[in-house]
């Protein structure tokens, strides 16, 4: 038997696991969670942080900065062993925009490097979007109020020159259908009358701007 025949037969005879290359393990990382979207309600408010399993095994000590687009480091998270999470103090003064949160180096009990995430964290203003509504024959009048948490009132104004959805649906299983939109006065007010011979559902909605989240109202039916 030609020896290469011989070398094949007798490799067929080895067990498969000398023959398994061995899998290689993948490197413990230190991530962290963090919320994607912030609502600024309230002159402060905290912002949590939690540590990844990676984190609580194996690192001894990880940080990542807070960092604004133009106005730089705001805050940070700095995990020790033996932490799962951490709250850091927000307030309204920050400024808005989309931070990310930047890992600047994990070690091992060995004092050896490991690879940490980036996460990005959206911090916008809160509003609220109220509605009543009345009918008379088939006009339905549909009236609502938008307001913006404001850091110099410290408390919730009223939003002018915000535009405003009305949305309808025929059943509380239909889908929401556009209707019309306006924007507000300078109370924050608009109004919409739209001609309905029957009951419907009715809401109003407002989309995210550059610094303000956007809301949907309660449901009124009429």
């Amino acid at each position: 038997m030609p020896k290469r025949a011989l070398a094949v037969a007798a490799a067929s005879l080895l067990p498969l696991t000398l023959l398994a290359a061995p899998s290689a393990q993948a490197a413990p990382s230190c991530n962290i969670s963090t919320p994607s979207k912030v609502a600024i309600v309230s002159p402060y408010r905290t912002v949590t942080g939690t540590y990844s399993y990676g984190c609580r095994t194996y690192a001894e000590f990880a940080d990542w900065s807070v960092v604004h687009p133009t106005q730089g480091i705001f805050n940070g998270f700095w995990f020790d062993s033996g932490m799962t999470s951490e709250s850091i103090d927000w307030y309204d003064w920050n400024p808005v925009g989309i931070y990310t949160i930047r890992p600047d180096g994990a070690y091992d009990q060995d004092w050896d490097k490991i690879p940490q995430n980036t996460r990005t964290m959206t911090v916008k203003y809160g509003s609220r979007q109220y509605i009543s509504t009345s009918r008379s024959g088939s006009t339905v009048t549909t009236a609502g109020t938008t307001t913006r948490y404001s850091p110099r009132a410290g408390s919730y104004a009223a939003l002018s020159g915000q535009r405003v959805y009305l949305q309808s649906q025929a059943c509380s299983t239909c889908a929401w259908k556009p209707v019309t939109s306006t924007t507000t006065n300078r109370y924050g007010k608009v109004t919409f009358k739209r001609t309905s011979s029957t009951a419907r559902y009715w809401r109003l909605k407002t989309v995210d701007s550059y610094n303000t989240f956007g809301r949907t109202s309660a449901t009124s039916r009429r």
